[in-house]
């Protein structure tokens, strides 16, 4: 008797799970209203760590979790520098163009050197 007590039947189960969703249904709906509220206050949401759970947008009510606004991340993306892949991608490139401009800088000394003792040698003293 005291088992068949402590298991109802099918239509008290029933209820119990019944009251139970719509108690639990009913706290989801006021915490989604308290988010709401919150986020209308001042254009902050708060976040808070759910393990297990990355979310970006609350999808109910399509806010973007953490964000001021769109037009602010806009900004902030237009504000990023965007890197550019150059000609140097790989390490190669990059030591053929140091290599290069290294060359370069060597021809432009002996340009110069030559062309400095050239000076030197007009400013030579000849009376004849």
């Amino acid at each position: 008797m005291e088992y068949y007590q402590k298991r109802p039947g099918i239509e008290v189960l029933l209820q119990r799970i019944d009251d139970f969703i719509t108690t639990h249904e009913a706290t989801l709906e006021q915490e989604r209203r308290e988010r709401e509220a919150r986020v209308a206050e001042g254009g902050w949401t708060v976040v808070t760590h759910h393990k297990g759970r990355k979310k970006t947008t609350d999808s109910e009510s399509g806010i973007v979790v953490g964000s001021v606004s769109q037009a602010a991340l806009e900004d902030k993306l237009a504000k990023k520098k965007r890197k550019e892949v150059g000609s140097d991608f790989y390490r190669f490139q990059r030591r053929e163009a140091q290599r290069s401009e290294i060359m370069m800088l060597q021809s432009k000394f002996e340009q110069d050197r030559k062309r400095i003792q050239q000076l030197r040698a007009a400013w030579k003293f000849r009376p004849y």
